[in-house]
């Protein structure tokens, strides 16, 4: 389940860079038509697909991540879930104020999951590249959203997660 998660969470960050190259103004409407629903939809998974995997990848790791990186894990996933509810809320029931708490969120969610990828490539909890990939591309996404980072970090959920998959059909069945 955790690789089908990662692996949705990439996807989404590839549509939603899609739709924007595709159609750029439409972030910029809330919640007035069909394509404007469909970036909010977009940003939601993306950003909270992104937690779940998180929280998945805290659960994979177990002891063998430390406190502090189950700690910043679970810090970056609820960030990244309010911020892709909070980003709803303020465009699609036209809330002004909770787009604050979707910036906090999003800053929040991301700079604790670029410290969390640390931690499980050091854990090595599951194959190490996989926490520098993870930090790498929501690195990526911070620095040069607008330049390409979105297609980084998707193409980073989307490795991890077929990793992910990989590994749990080498696990052996109980």
């Amino acid at each position: 389940m955790a690789g089908f998660v990662s692996i949705l969470a990439g996807v989404m960050f590839l549509s939603g860079e899609a739709l924007a190259r595709i159609a750029p103004d439409t972030d910029d409407v809330a919640c007035i038509s069909g394509a404007a629903y469909l970036v909010n939809i977009i940003d939601l998974l993306k950003y909270g697909m992104m937690g779940v995997a998180v929280l998945f990848l805290i659960r994979i790791g177990g002891d063998q991540l430390s406190k502090a990186g189950r700690i910043s894990g679970r810090v970056a996933a609820a960030g990244s879930i309010i911020a892709g509810v909070a980003n709803g809320i303020e465009h699609c029931a036209h809330l002004d104020g909770f787009g604050a708490i979707y910036v906090s969120g999003l800053l929040i969610g991301l700079i604790s999951t670029v410290v969390f990828g640390v931690f499980v490539a050091k854990s090595r909890a599951v194959t190490p590249w996989v926490g520098w990939v993870i930090s790498g591309g929501v690195l990526a996404f911070i620095l040069r959203a607008e330049e390409g980072g979105a297609v980084l970090v998707g193409l980073a959920w989307i490795a991890v997660g077929a990793r992910l998959m990989a590994l749990g059909r080498a696990a052996p069945a109980v």
